[in-house]
Parts: structure tokens; sequence; C-alpha cells
């Protein structure tokens, strides 16, 4: 006959009862609060001042080893509960490091050693619930653990490499995410992400580059977001020996002042490198706001930089070829004039042929201007075509309070069109910010020239379509804002047209 009796006797032990009650206490809490974890959290509190206190009365110390009563389900039950009680310690004394351990307000510090410490508590209940509710020596397992932390640390040295130095990255902080950073001028980018093992770079490119933790430990790392954005460009280029230093120094300022994307403070600087019989090395040194910025402004720079040089008749040097050689091209060059290298680089002129182009530098007027002078004032209307031929001009719109700056225009750069073809009125302000020579083409000499080059009105009217769609977007443009965007170069091809009429009833 079966004997019931210990059955019997282990269902009548609170414990039994309040280990039932925990278990469904448990599934009750996560059906109920599922999406609530303040819920959770607080109920998980209470069964754990519960657990302690029917242990304390049940004679169950939770760090002393299990006393057996010899009946093997009760010695289970007692020993569920202090198995239950370590890990809900556990995670109690987890949440409270969590929820007060902060490191110097950096919350990603704070969450790091959250971990590493949360890791270190969890540890240390296992080795709690082996010693005192299974009974077993720690010393030896210890001794075990070690020999096999060796092993897997030998096996494991690169990952481990990469997390420790993660953890000291995170730690030292040399650059955090949406920073521009250059690390070992081989991988630049915007870090977006940065974990245990590796940083996550979002190349120029749009690559993204995952570098080890380890590797960047090693690297000569470059912060270009700090202290501050800002980025400073080094260019150097070689000029013609022929031209004098003072006159290209000049030259290149006026290039560095063309260009809006390089910041005024910290101001740029030049510096003549070297000179020899063959070329000047020039040194050009800038900044700009942020690194995203600095292929744009190298590659504005270099467009000054040439159109420049162009409209002053001053070569850039050839190193590759001998002195004797260069000088030998040089003179089997054609003598042209400043108007007729300045037209070479208007765009609206660039199907023309060179006969053509010197046929309509002959009717270039010259002015010029210093700096200071406003070239165009708010009402004017302008019936002639003007091309800068040095210098740099600054085009500004009347604000409410003060004049904003809408863009600057160097050599190749023309305005007046707009007025010339439309009659109506500017409202935009030009002034020039050095020594400006400008050339004047009268309406008379540009209409003939519309109705023979179609190509010429066709990229006339693309040209002031694109200006005045960008103008928009700013609010100055001259054209009549009924006109739709996408209907600009039509609407400046009919008044081209009317243009031609005008011309041919006179």
């Amino acid at each position: 006959m079966v004997d019931y009796s210990p059955l019997i006797d282990t269902a009548s032990d609170p414990l039994v009862v309040v280990l039932a009650l925990l278990t469904m206490g448990a599934l009750v809490t996560h059906l109920l609060f599922r999406h609530s974890p303040l819920a959770r959290a607080i109920v998980r509190v209470v069964c754990l001042v519960m657990l302690t206190i029917a242990l304390h009365r049940g004679g169950i110390v939770p760090y002393r080893p299990l006393e057996l009563t010899g009946t093997p389900l009760r010695d289970v039950v007692h020993g569920a509960l202090k198995i239950a009680w370590w890990l809900w310690a556990a995670w109690f004394v987890v949440g409270v490091l969590r929820a007060f351990l902060i490191v110097e307000h950096r919350p990603r510090e704070g969450k790091l050693l959250q971990d590493l410490l949360a890791g270190l508590v969890y540890l240390a209940a296992v080795f709690a619930i082996i010693s005192y509710v299974f009974n077993l020596p720690i010393q030896g397992l210890l001794a075990t653990s070690g020999a096999i932390a060796i092993i897997l640390g030998l096996a494991l040295q690169s990952t481990l490499s990469d997390v420790f130095s993660g953890l000291v990255l995170n730690f030292s902080r040399p650059y955090r995410p949406g920073d521009w950073v250059s690390i070992d001028a081989a991988t630049e980018g915007r870090v977006i992400e940065m974990n245990w093992r590796a940083t996550h770079v979002l190349t120029g490119r749009l690559d993204l580059a995952i570098v080890p933790n380890s590797a960047i430990a090693k690297s000569t790392i470059v912060n270009a977001s700090s202290p501050s954005s800002i980025h400073g460009i080094v260019v150097t280029l070689q000029i013609d020996a022929k031209a004098p230093p003072s006159m290209c120094t000049v030259i290149l300022e006026h290039a560095v002042l063309n260009c809006r994307s390089i910041m005024t403070a910290p101001g740029p600087t030049l510096v003549v490198k070297s000179i020899n019989a063959a070329y000047t090395e020039f040194e050009i040194t800038f900044f700009v706001s942020g690194l995203a910025l600095v292929t744009q402004a190298r590659n504005e720079l270099f467009d000054w930089i040439f159109r420049h040089l162009a409209a002053s008749g001053i070569d850039l040097a050839s190193p590759q070829l001998s002195p004797a050689l260069t000088a030998r091209l040089r003179h089997a060059r054609a003598p042209r004039s400043a108007p007729e290298r300045l037209l070479d680089l208007v765009t609206i002129f660039a199907t023309l042929t060179p006969s053509e182009r010197s046929a309509i530098a002959t009717n270039l007027k010259q002015h010029s201007y210093e700096k200071g002078d406003i070239l165009l004032k708010h009402g004017d209307v302008l019936q002639s075509l003007f091309i800068v031929g040095t210098g740099v001009l600054s085009v500004t719109r009347n604000d409410a309070e003060a004049d904003a700056e809408l863009t600057r225009l160097g050599p190749g750069d023309h305005f007046g069109e707009i007025g010339m073809l439309t009659g109506t009125p500017s409202v935009a302000k030009i002034i020039a910010q050095t020594p400006v020579v400008v050339y004047e083409l009268a309406k008379a000499d540009i209409t003939p020239l519309l109705a023979a080059r179609p190509q010429v009105s066709q990229e006339l009217c693309r040209a002031l379509a694109e200006r005045q769609a960008r103008a928009r977007s700013v609010g100055t443009a001259e054209v009549d804002g009924s006109v739709p965007t996408n209907r600009l170069t039509s609407w400046f091809a009919e008044r081209i047209n009317r243009l031609y009429e005008i011309a041919g009833a006179k």
C-alpha cells in the first residue's frame, strides 16, 4: 500500500504554499502588466519582501547552507525558494544601481558601468546559489573557472582586446556619436554608433566602415567636431613664375573672398612657400564650419582660383615641363586682350566661336570701381548686360534690419539681364568688396547676337531661370511670382523674342 503521508506532510508546509503563490503571482503579473514595467517592478519588490518574511519565519537563512529535512520534496521546495530569493535580490540590487548610479551626468558611461556591475551582481548570485543551495564548494569551481577563463582568453584574445579597448574608449570619450572623425587618415566620416566591440563610421561615400576598437585604440584620432566643429583645410598650388608673387597673392585673396563657404573668423592665411624659375608655390589655409563642407569648399575655391587667374592672364605652372619648353608654348599662343580672356569664362557665350567672342569683346565698355562702391541699388533698372572682369562683388537684399548677402560674383559672372529683358527694377544691391573692373555690353549690341545664335538665347534663358529659382527660395525674385518655376525658361524666351521684335521695329 502506497504511503501518502510524506506528500501530505509536505503539502501542509507553509513554504510550499508560498512557492505556489509566488509562481501564480509571477504568471499573473506577466499577463496583466506586460506593458507596464513600473507595475511589474513594484510587484517584484513586494514579492521579495514577502519571500524574505516567509523564509525568516520558516527558519531558512538564504546565506547559510540548506539544511535537509529528510523529505526530498520539501527540500526541493526550500531550495527553489532560496534560488528565487537570491535571483530576486540580485535583480533588486541591479535595479537600485541603474536608478542611482550616474557617471558625471553622462548616461552612456553610466549605462556601461551599470552593465558591468549588473553582470558581477548576477555572477555573485549564481555562486551564492551554488554554495548555499546546492552546498557545493566554490573554491574548486573558482579554480576551474579560472583555468577556463585563461583558455577562453587565449582563444578570444582579439575579441577581448576589442571589448577592453571599447571600455577605454567609452570612458575616455575621444569622440561621440555624431562627431566627424579621421582615424589614422585612412577612415574619415561621421560616427553613428559606438559599442563594446567596434565603432561604426559613415564615410563621405555613404559607406559604413566598422572599425575594431582595438585598432582605434592604437591609432591617431582626429576629432573634427571637438572642441568645435570648425575644420581647417590646407591647399597648395603652383603658379607660373612669370607672374609677380605680390600680384598672385592679391588674386588668390580675391578667389578666397569669393567663396562663401570659407569662414571669415578665423580668417584664411596665404603663404608663399617657395619660388624658382618654373613656378611660385603658394599655400592657402582656410576654415569651414564643418567637416561635411570640406569637399564643397575645396572645389569652389579651385574654381574661383582658375577663373581669377584666367581673367588676369596668369597661368598655372606645369612642373612636368622644362622651363624652356614652357616658354616655347607660351610664345606659341596668340596674345589676347583681357575682354577676350574674360568671355571664355562666361557660360552663356560658351557656344560661340573664338572669332565671335572677339567681335563681342570689341563692343565691351570697361568700368572701374573701388572697394565699397555701389554698382546697383534697390529699384534701379539696368538696360545692359554687365560682366565682372576682376575683383569680387557682393549681392545683398534689403532685410527688415540690415542687408543680407545672397551671393558673391567674380570673373565671368554677369548681372543686369533681368532688367534688360523685363524692365523690372532690381530688388538687390551690388557692392564692390575689392577694386573691381566690370565690362558693359549694351542691349543694342547683344540683341543681334541673341537673334543670330539661338544657342546663346537658350543658355541665357536657362541661366536666368536657375538664378530666379534660387532667388525665390530666399524671397528676392525679380520676376512676378505668378509665373511657375517650371515655366521660367519659356517665360524668359518670350521676353527675348519680344526684344527681337523691338529691335527689328527700330
